[in-house]
C-alpha cells in the first residue's frame, strides 16, 4: 500500500523531494570533507604542532555518503523513469576509492543521464593508510622508501582511480567544479598527468578546481618541460586551491583575471630537492611564482602556506583588488616582510598571520617593523601604498621583542576594529596584549582606537582585566570581547566582564585552524 502512494506523486513534488535531498546530501558530503570521521584531524592540517603528534593511520572506516540519487533510482521504476529524464538532478557527482570497481560505473551513468549539463565532481582517494609517516620518512634512505613494496590495495585504487578519470576527462568541457583529494603519491601524479593530456574539448566552463595532496612529506612537485594541467584550455577558474601540489602543474594563462580566489600550500622543505637546488625550490618555479601573483589583477583572497628561503621582485606586484590575505608559515622572518613590501594592496582589508612552529621564541620582529611602515603615513621608505586594516589576527606568535615597535604599529593601526590574539602562543601573548595598553598621552596615543571587537587566547586573566579597564575609561567600551584561558585565578575578581557589552567565554575550539579561529568555530562557556 505505501509503494502505491510513493509511485503516486507528481513529477513537481518529486522534483522538489529530490532537490531537497540532493542539498542535504551535499551538506553531508561537506562536513566529511572538513574533518576525517572520528579522529578529530582535519584534512589541511600541518606544521610542527600536527607533525610531532607522529599519527599513526589506520585504513578508513567511515565511507563518505552514498549517492542518494542511486539509491532512489532503484526504489520503484516511476522514480526511475522521473530521474533519468530529468538531467538537472545529475550534477553533482562525488566518488570515494571505496567504490573500487563500481566507481567507474557510478561515473558513467551520472555522465550519461546528466546529459550536457554543467558537472561538479568530487573523487575522494584519501585512505589514511596510503599517508607516509611525516616523521619516520625523513630517516628514511632513498633506497629503504624505494625498496618498500606498494600494497595491492593502493594499486588498485590507482587503477580505478585513472579509469574514472579517464571517463570523466572526455567530458572536461562540462567540469564547472573539480575536486580531488589524495593521500598517496603515486595516485597524484597519476592523476595531474591525466588531466595534462590533450582534450577534443577545452575546458572552458570550469570555475572551481581544488587539487588536494594531504599529510605527506613529499609534495607533487612539477618539471618545468613536463605538460602542464588542460593544455590548450584557458579555463574561468575563480576558486584555485592547490595544497601539496606545486603551483607550476597549472599553465600560466589558468591564472588569469576570473581568478578571485586562491590558497596555495606548498613546504619546499618537505620536498626532496634536486642536486642542483638546495631549498627544494628551483629558480624557474620561483619565476612562475611571481608571474602568477603578477598576473591575479582581479584576486579578492589569498592564503599562502609556504617555506620560502626568500621573496625578491625587480618590480612591485600590484593587486589592486585583494581584500583578505592568511599567510602561514614556518619560515614567516624570512619571506613575509619583502612580500609585504613588495606586493602593493591598497585594499587590504583582513590581515591574518600563523607562524606554524613550536620554537619557544619565533622572532617576526621583521613582519611587524614593515607593518609599521605600511600604516606610517609619513614614513620615508614606505612602499607605494598605505596600509588600512579592518581586521588584524595574529596566531601563534610567540613575540618578545621591542614593544616600543609594537606599540607604534598598533597606534598607527588607526582602522583596525577586529583583534584576534589566537592560540598557540601560551602565555607569550601577554606582549601582544600589552601593547593595547593606554598610555599617560590619552586618546592621541592609544593603541587601536578604532578597536570594537578583541579576540583573546591565553592571555592571564589579570592582564586582560587590565586592558579591559583601562581602555574603556580613556575610549568607552568594547562591542565584543571573545576570552579564552585555561588557567582560572580566583584571586582576580570579575568585575570587567560588564565593562563590555557583549562579553563571551570561549569553551573548546573545532580546530586550531587559522580560518576556523577567524571564522569563530568554537563552543562557548556560561
Amino acid at each position: 500500500m505505501a509503494s502505491s502512494y510513493v509511485e503516486r506523486l507528481p513529477d513537481d513534488i518529486l522534483f522538489m523531494i529530490f532537490k531537497l535531498v540532493c542539498e542535504d546530501e551535499k551538506e553531508a558530503l561537506h562536513e566529511y570533507l572538513q574533518d576525517r570521521p572520528g579522529v578529530g584531524i582535519c584534512w589541511d592540517d600541518w606544521g610542527d604542532d600536527f607533525e610531532t603528534q607522529c599519527m599513526e593511520w589506520a585504513p578508513a572506516s567511515d565511507n563518505p555518503p552514498q549517492s542518494a540519487l542511486l539509491l532512489a533510482a532503484g526504489v520503484c521504476e516511476h522514480w526511475q523513469s522521473f530521474l533519468t529524464r530529468t538531467p538537472s538532478m545529475w550534477t553533482a557527482l562525488q566518488i570515494s576509492f571505496h567504490e573500487g570497481a563500481a566507481a567507474l560505473e557510478h561515473a558513467r551513468i551520472f555522465l550519461r543521464h546528466s546529459g550536457t549539463s554543467l558537472l561538479q565532481i568530487t573523487l575522494l582517494w584519501d585512505d589514511p593508510s596510503w599517508i607516509v609517516d611525516l616523521l619516520s620518512d625523513t630517516d628514511t634512505t632513498d633506497s629503504e622508501s624505494e625498496s618498500k613494496p606498494t600494497p595491492r590495495e593502493e594499486i588498485m585504487a590507482g587503477v580505478h582511480l585513472v579509469l574514472v578519470l579517464q571517463e570523466l576527462y572526455a567530458h572536461v568541457h562540462r567540469w564547472r567544479e573539480f575536486t580531488l583529494r589524495t593521500t598517496s603519491i603515486a595516485h597524484t601524479y597519476q592523476a595531474l598527468s591525466l588531466m595534462s593530456r590533450p582534450s577534443i574539448h577545452p575546458a572552458r566552463k570550469l570555475e572551481k578546481l581544488h587539487l588536494q595532496f594531504i599529510h605527506n612529506p613529499r609534495h607533487a612537485t612539477h618539471i618545468m618541460d613536463e605538460p602542464s594541467l588542460f593544455p590548450g584550455s584557458v579555463p574561468p577558474i575563480r576558486d584555485l586551491l592547490l595544497f601539496g601540489i606545486s603551483w607550476t602543474w597549472p599553465s600560466s594563462h589558468m591564472f588569469s583575471s576570473h581568478l578571485s580566489d586562491l590558497r596555495i600550500h606548498y613546504d619546499c622543505c618537505c620536498t626532496r630537492p634536486r642536486a642542483h637546488d638546495n631549498d627544494g625550490t628551483t629558480s624557474e618555479q620561483a619565476e612562475v611564482f611571481l608571474q602568477l601573483l603578477g598576473a591575479l589583477v582581479n584576486l579578492r583572497t589569498l592564503a599562502l602556506e609556504l617555506e620560502l628561503v626568500s621573496f625578491s621582485v625587480t618590480t612591485p606586484i600590484e593587486l589592486p583588488h585583494l581584500h583578505s590575505l592568511a599567510i602561514k608559515s614556518r619560515s614567516m622572518a624570512s619571506w613575509t616582510p619583502e612580500f609585504l613590501h613588495d606586493v602593493h594592496m591598497p585594499n587590504l582589508r583582513i590581515l591574518t598571520l600563523c607562524v606554524a612552529t613550536l620554537e619557544p621564541v619565533n622572532s617576526v620582529q621583521g613582519v611587524f617593523a614593515e607593518l609599521a611602515t605600511l600604516t606610517d603615513p609619513d614614513a620615508d621608505d614606505r612602499s607605494g601604498y598605505l596600509l588600512e586594516l579592518d581586521e588584524l589576527h595574529l596566531l601563534n606568535f610567540r613575540h618578545r621583542e621591542n614593544p616600543a615597535l609594537l606599540h607604534r604599529l598598533f597606534v598607527q593601526m588607526a582602522s583596525v576594529e577586529t583583534l584576534t590574539l589566537g592560540p598557540g602562543a601560551d602565555d607569550k601573548n601577554v606582549a601582544l596584549a600589552m601593547a593595547l595598553l593606554p598610555t599617560p598621552y590619552g586618546l592621541p596615543d592609544l593603541p587601536l582606537p578604532s578597536l570594537q571587537t578583541l579576540v583573546a587566547f591565553d592571555v592571564p586573566k589579570h592582564v586582560m582585566r587590565l586592558i579591559v579597564l583601562e581602555r574603556t575609561m580613556l575610549a568607552g567600551p568594547l562591542e565584543e570581547l571573545y576570552y579564552h584561558n585555561d588557567r582560572e585565578d580566583k584571586s582576580v575578581p570579575d568585575d570587567w566582564h560588564h565593562e563590555v557589552e557583549k562579553y563571551h567565554r570561549i569553551g573548546s575550539l573545532n580546530s586550531d585552524r587559522y580560518m576556523d579561529v577567524v571564522g569563530r568555530q568554537w563552543s562557548y562557556l556560561a
